[in-house]
């Protein structure tokens, strides 16, 4: 069938990355990619292969994760498939909206930002039911000093230091990192153009050892030259990160759509 007869969407996705072994198909695990595509088997009797925006590891979250896929023409539309996908799916995953895709729509090479964000909550502030969804440590952090060295992050430049890619290409342009203060709690707001695997939770991880007080931010630069990978190859636990949303190029391409749709 030609490809111009299908039926192409658009879907964010929400999940609990908890029990998911990634959001990549691998086979033998249960990711976020396996369980969409053996949904939209289960309802359309027809293999269909799920594209996603990004990849995220283990245990981490997402809020406004982006999937495209397409369907065979006739059958099921709009608010029908999401009710009934929504259905099936596990209570960890669920489709927050549905719409046609636009012609060669592709999730990941049409993403110009990514926004991520890491939950920190500090000096023992514990809140057992939102355990999954953020690191809860003991200390309390220089945040003054962790602003600063954020600060000398965005741009254009190698971050072979935080991270790794299979072809080599380690550079990549981070817009903004941010943090967010609410009393106990402290958020990192990172945006990119892409990530290296890893990446922001070993952002993370440097900027708490900033914090804490184990690295003065003046020497996060450097840290970065050296290439080498950044305490060790450390990261900070993927519980505390969340896709929180992906930006196209037209704001109606934006992650942040009506979920009611």
């Amino acid at each position: 069938m030609p490809p111009s007869a299908h039926r192409c969407a658009r879907a964010v996705i929400e999940y609990d990355g908890t029990a998911f072994a990634g959001s990549q198909y691998q086979p033998n695990v249960r990711t976020v990619q396996g369980e969409m595509e053996e949904a939209l088997n289960r309802l359309t009797g027809v293999r269909t292969r799920v594209r996603l925006a990004g990849r995220t590891d283990a245990g981490v979250h997402a809020t406004g994760q982006v999937a495209a896929f397409c369907l065979p023409p006739g059958g099921m539309r709009g608010p029908e498939l999401r009710r009934r996908l929504n259905a099936i799916l596990p209570p960890d995953l669920v489709v927050r909206s549905l719409r046609p895709a636009e012609p060669g729509f592709d999730p990941r090479r049409d993403a110009l930002w990514r926004v991520y964000r890491y939950r920190i909550r500090m000096a023992g502030d514990r809140r057992p039911a939102d355990r999954h969804w953020a690191l809860e440590i003991n200390d309390r952090l220089d945040l003054a000093a962790m602003r600063r060295a954020a600060g000398g992050l965005p741009g254009v430049r190698d971050f072979a230091a935080l991270g790794s890619d299979p072809r080599g290409r380690t550079v990549r342009h981070l817009r903004e990192v941010a943090l967010i203060v609410r009393g106990t709690s402290v958020e990192v707001r990172v945006t990119g153009d892409a990530f290296l695997r890893r990446m922001v939770r070993s952002l993370v991880a440097v900027l708490l050892e900033v914090g804490r007080g184990k690295l003065d931010a003046t020497g996060v630069d450097e840290l970065l030259r050296l290439r080498s990978r950044a305490l060790h190859g450390r990261a900070a636990p993927a519980r505390g990160l969340t896709l929180e949303r992906v930006v196209y190029r037209t704001a109606d391409r934006s992650a942040r759509e009506n979920p009611g749709t």
